[in-house]
């Protein structure tokens, strides 16, 4: 098959670090896969693409040429009833304008990869050509529907979806009828190569050296992944548990200097560091002594199992759907309340506390991790293929 592969932006997220991964494997399998990116400024993990798909092109796309981003005028400001029809009709146009302009090549699958509202839009309104269409939900359909229920009507145009969960999709379809005729919903979980991107040892005893035994904290430094909760929870740990482990945040993003003041604020500028945006992730996981996860929403967390791989015991926020869909009832790590920094100290404690205890999520991990391995999600990914509508 040939196959393009639509992504809003090619930055350092988990959702371009997990479309590596399905790439690779769709080229492994013998498919074409040319990948698309509607936000060329953001190209970090670009040249990786480039290792491994035939091709990568930008895509143009302006979100201002996004009819269904206005859809939250309505919901936002009285006014916005009013002015969403002509909001909608301009941005109609422009977009009809755009498809024309842009160069189009042919195939047999197109795949919005991303699941936001660009590249579903880039790929339901034929920006390229493609026999069947196709897009990734990065959690649970009704998380989308809540966000704007344009959602919906993209959905029906590109026909599949792959979820990460089922979770209340009996509610959607019982609720959205017409979806349930119109939708072919496969579940899949996410890759992870297990052989790839090994640790380097001389990094690790470097990290290990400087930090200790220290807490890793991976992924945007944005409001949406809540890092400020760790920070908070360091104090507590250290007010009252009288531990003072490092922690180390590997990311960067919107909310970094305000991170920072936090930091300063609370007298922690000597334990916390943020080390920025790295391409050697691999070496921070394998030196950490625990992992601990922030988000309040969280439709998988492919950090989970980066985390699994490399044998850092976890402790998450229980954030719904994704991490109880990783971890289970904490047979696989410990999960702490959506942004209860209390309780999330608490159980780093446990953690710290209890050496037997690592051992056991470092083992547990190991062992879970192997359920998303390349190897058996590649015969799933392949099986869908053939059966799309």
């Amino acid at each position: 098959m040939r196959i393009a592969m639509v992504f809003d932006g090619l930055g350092m997220g988990g959702i371009e670090r997990v479309g590596i991964q399905y790439v690779a494997l769709l080229t492994q399998a013998g498919h074409e896969v040319d990948v698309y990116n509607l936000q060329p400024e953001k190209s970090e993990l670009q040249d990786e693409f480039e290792g491994v798909a035939d091709a990568v092109y930008p895509g143009f796309l302006p979100l201002s040429c996004v009819p269904g981003q206005y859809m939250l005028m309505v919901k936002r400001w009285w006014w916005g009833k009013y002015a969403y029809p002509l909001a909608y009709l301009v941005s109609k146009l422009c977009m009809l304008v755009l498809r024309i302009v842009q160069p189009k090549r042919r195939y047999d699958v197109a795949i919005a990869f991303s699941g936001h509202m660009r590249d579903l839009t880039f790929v339901a309104h034929g920006f390229v050509r493609a026999e069947k269409r196709m897009a990734w939900v990065h959690g649970a359909i009704l998380e989308y529907l809540v966000l704007s229920p344009t959602f919906a009507d993209l959905y029906r145009k590109v026909r599949n979806l792959c979820v990460l969960s089922t979770d209340r999709q009996e509610f959607v379809f019982s609720s959205h009828p017409y979806l349930s005729d119109d939708l072919s919903v496969h579940q899949l979980y996410n890759p992870i190569d297990l052989s790839a991107r090994p640790p380097h040892a001389d990094a690790v005893a470097a990290l290990r050296r400087a930090h200790g035994g220290y807490i890793l904290v991976v992924g945007r430094l944005d409001r949406d992944k809540d890092p400020a909760t760790v920070i908070r929870a360091r104090k507590i740990l250290e007010e009252r548990y009288g531990k003072t482990p490092h922690v180390v945040l590997v990311g960067d993003g919107s909310q970094r200097a305000e991170l920072e003041a936090l930091t300063r604020s609370l007298g922690l500028d000597d334990s916390v560091f943020f080390v920025g945006l790295r391409h050697d992730v691999e070496d921070f996981y394998a030196s950490a002594q625990l992992f601990v996860h922030s988000s309040p929403c969280e439709g998988f967390g492919f950090v989970l199992l980066e985390a699994m791989k490399y044998g850092a015991p976890i402790v998450a926020t229980d954030s719904p759907p994704g991490v109880s869909e990783v971890l289970g009832s904490d047979r696989y790590g410990l999960r702490c309340r959506v942004g209860d920094a209390e309780d999330m100290a608490a159980k780093i404690a446990t953690m710290l506390d209890d050496a037997g205890l690592r051992e056991h999520y470092r083992e547990s991990g190991f062992n879970r991790v192997r359920d998303f391995s390349c190897e058996t999600i590649s015969v799933k990914l392949n099986q869908i293929l053939k059966d799309l509508r």
